[in-house]
């Protein structure tokens, strides 16, 4: 068995090993050339940006090329008629999958671990990048097209050219106050500790309601995250760790029981005045807005820690669907076994997920709800385990 056990394993390492590299480069290739054309991203900050991009990918192509791996290799043992000589000599199905299933816990453990670095190190280290280029962003956008817009289309730049990171005859158009102010040439500088980029203009010309002069320098200083469309203001949930998921919880926690007992004490103080109708006030009427946006946010959070290790451990249900079913088809050829598996997983895995996963965070139902989409196909793999031992 322990020859079994390591021909088996060692030949679906390989398997895995080939498609998780060839899928995983492909997906990281895509997100690159996105960047770079779509986001006028320079060819140094794409280059700084592919170790995080990395780990980026990895999570998202390990459960499908596991699920490859794992329905190719057996695939080929059914169809050159292996499994029926081992069981032939006694040796039932579970006996060789048991250690491919420990394989599968184990990567579904590797794959929360993958998860967390991927938030905490991969997705910083790409918006680090993002915010340390946001010159030479500009810049190359300016290059290519003269002109640059910011996300909330406050401020406009338009340049006859640039030359040596310096902007040439630019027209800045401002939303707030509404102005046009054009200008001799322009430099560029970041401060990261305000989280903006400042433009330096020379000799500007400034025609506005109520403001025009000639013959000043002006300062135009513009938001990190208007240039690097990639980064929040706001912390999104999907991008905290695990610590600062709690560090959100109790926070939230907090943050509610003192609206709370705010809410309480100016209706008791309203009672107590014999104005009832007080109970609705503004100040009140605003404090339960915020409750409301408090208890969304903190099942948000909730539903954060059951939705990681759920699709994590998605690796293990791959394999407990895909390893029996390519057993039980006995067919060689491996496109037939990945994509008979491959149905069951997107006509009922992801639109289950995705149901879970909003109804979790809309409150209708509780968070673990996101392991239903594991579970069924738990349940489908195993018929086929059934299957396969019984015939």
């Amino acid at each position: 068995m322990k020859i079994i056990h390591r021909y088996i394993i060692w030949e679906l390492l390989v398997i895995f090993l080939a498609s998780f590299i060839a899928m995983t480069t492909l997906l990281i290739i895509g997100v690159l050339v996105e960047k770079a054309l779509a986001k006028n991203v320079p060819i140094l900050p794409i280059v700084r940006m592919i170790p995080y991009v990395v780990v980026e990918m990895s999570r998202y192509s390990l459960p499908m090329t596991l699920l490859l791996a794992v329905t190719t290799f057996f695939a080929k043992m059914s169809g050159n008629n292996e499994v029926i000589a081992l069981k032939s000599i006694g040796i039932p199905p579970y006996a060789f999958l048991l250690p491919v299933m420990a394989l599968g816990i184990f990567i579904s453990f590797f794959a929360v671990w993958l998860n967390e670095i991927a938030i905490t190190w991969g997705r910083t280290g790409i918006n680090t990048v993002l915010y340390l280029s946001a010159e030479d962003i500009l810049l190359e956008q300016l290059k290519k097209n003269h002109t640059f817009t910011t996300e909330s289309q406050d401020i406009t730049i338009v340049v006859k050219g640039v030359e040596n990171r310096r902007l040439i005859a630019p027209t800045i158009t401002l939303k707030s106050p509404p102005s046009t102010i054009e200008a001799q040439s322009a430099e560029l500088k970041i401060n990261f500790s305000a989280q903006t980029l400042t433009v330096l203009l020379s000799n500007v010309k400034v025609e506005g309601p109520g403001a025009k002069y000639t013959g000043h320098d002006r300062v135009i200083s513009i938001a990190l995250p208007q240039i690097v469309q990639d980064t929040n203001a706001e912390p999104s949930v999907s991008n905290m760790g695990f610590k600062k998921l709690a560090e959100e919880t109790d926070a939230i926690q907090e943050n509610l029981d003192k609206q709370r007992r705010i809410i309480a004490a100016q209706k008791v103080f309203a009672g107590g005045m014999g104005a009832i109708d007080a109970w609705s006030t503004p100040k009140i009427t605003k404090l339960n807005y915020e409750n409301q946006n408090s208890v969304k946010r903190l099942k948000r959070v909730a539903t954060e820690y059951p939705r990681r290790w759920a699709t994590s451990f998605s690796c293990f249900f791959f394999i407990w669907l895909g390893a029996p079913l390519a057993i039980w088809m006995k067919k060689a050829d491996i496109f037939s076994s990945f994509f008979a598996c491959f149905i069951p997983v997107l006509l009922f895995y992801y639109p289950l997920l995705m149901y879970g996963l909003t109804s979790a965070k809309n409150g209708t139902l509780p968070a673990n709800s996101v392991w239903a989409a594991n579970i069924c196909l738990g349940i489908i793999g195993l018929w086929f385990m059934r299957r396969i031992h019984r015939y």
